[in-house]
């Protein structure tokens, strides 16, 4: 991560307003990074030298308002592209959600699981691990078949296994001394 990207992510974490709406932000900003990483023609406007700023202006803020952004999304929006950094925008929000997070106490937690799992079972998931290892958690979820069941995090250095797959691993292991002795 380049050291312009971390000069963004404090930026935009220490102008967001007093209690706000930062999970919006983020997912409305992140949608439109994925629009101009995903759309030739789009990611070909935005980047030719031979089109003026003025209508990259209007085409990024018509973007913002589809995707729902406020004034204050825009105006990040608007200042990106005046720098020059609209191409790194997708780098820029990753490390303003981690700013966010280490400024706010969250920590992020990688978490596999053997199927897909929804809102109401990720919040329950985050608040068991944030009881478990104390402080906030947010969850990036995967979704891997191999593990069977259960769940594996990894919160930081520590591996949390739980795993339906590393469970019968634990029981071979445990039936082999047994059988041994």
């Amino acid at each position: 991560m380049s050291a312009y990207t971390r000069s963004y992510a404090r930026a935009i974490v220490e102008a967001a307003p007093k209690g706000y709406d930062f999970a919006a932000f983020l997912e409305g900003t992140s949608t439109v990074a994925r629009a101009l990483t995903t759309d030739r023609r789009l990611r070909e406007f935005f980047t030719a030298p031979s089109i003026a700023k003025p209508p990259k202006e209007r085409a990024l803020e018509a973007l913002g308002q589809k995707v729902g952004l406020d004034a204050f999304g825009l105006r990040f929006l608007r200042g990106v592209l005046q720098h020059g950094r609209l191409t790194h925008l997708t780098e820029i929000l990753a490390a303003a959600r981690e700013e966010r997070d280490r400024s706010g106490g969250v920590v992020p937690a990688h978490v596999t699981v053997a199927s897909a799992i929804g809102p109401e079972e990720q919040k329950r998931l985050a608040d068991a691990l944030g009881q478990s290892l104390g402080g906030s958690i947010r969850l990036d979820v995967a979704v891997d078949e191999g593990i069977l069941g259960g769940f594996v995090a990894r919160v930081r250095s520590r591996i949390i296994d739980a795993s339906v797959a590393s469970a019968i691993e634990r029981f071979k292991e445990r039936s082999k001394e047994t059988a041994g002795a």
